[in-house]
């Protein structure tokens, strides 16, 4: 029975010692295969660096003609010449005649909302039943002619009563 431990514990030990000698190959595999790859990812970003310098480079001389073209237009500008150029005037030309258009459209826009507004309102003053300003004028119209109508009817029945009641009344005669 000893020997038998001492068999499996050897063949465990043979398989451990292949199982490392794998593992060492392996992991020799794996970093030679990350050295490589860093390698190449290193290489690109040198490429990259010396692509975006020649970039810079040339956002910079850009910039730099930029700079004095809007210089030149700067002192144009401010002599004058700028505002004589066939350009600028047809630009204004554009520009004025696109606010025309505009404030035309946005007039014509404000009308129409208002006739829709009225619309929608007189369908509402008509469906909850009350009165419009319209037919409220109307009705004060009517009500002030029928009020002369009612004065000027009653007026001769006033003298007539007043005269009667001031001279029958005794409480309207001085007493002695």
């Amino acid at each position: 029975m000893a020997t038998m431990k001492t068999e499996t514990e050897a063949t465990q030990n043979e398989v451990q010692s292949s199982e490392a000698a794998a593992k060492s190959g392996l992991a020799q595999n794996v970093e030679s295969f990350l050295k490589t790859q860093l390698a190449q990812a290193q290489k690109r970003i040198e490429e990259l660096e010396g692509e975006a310098g020649k970039v810079v480079k040339t956002l910079e001389s850009r910039g730099q003609e930029a700079a004095k073209e809007a210089q030149a237009l700067w002192t144009k500008l401010q002599a004058g010449e700028l505002l004589t150029d066939p350009r600028v005037q047809e630009l204004r030309a554009r520009a004025n005649a696109a606010s025309t258009e505009l404030t035309q459209r946005v007039d014509a826009a404000g009308t129409e909302i208002r006739k829709r507004f009225d619309g929608i309102q007189t369908r509402v003053v008509e469906a909850v039943g009350v009165a419009s300003q319209a037919q409220l004028k109307d009705l004060n119209k009517e009500l002030a002619k029928l009020s002369r109508k009612v004065d000027s009817l009653l007026k001769p029945v006033r003298r007539v009563n007043g005269a009667k009641s001031a001279a029958s009344s005794p409480a309207s005669s001085p007493r002695a």
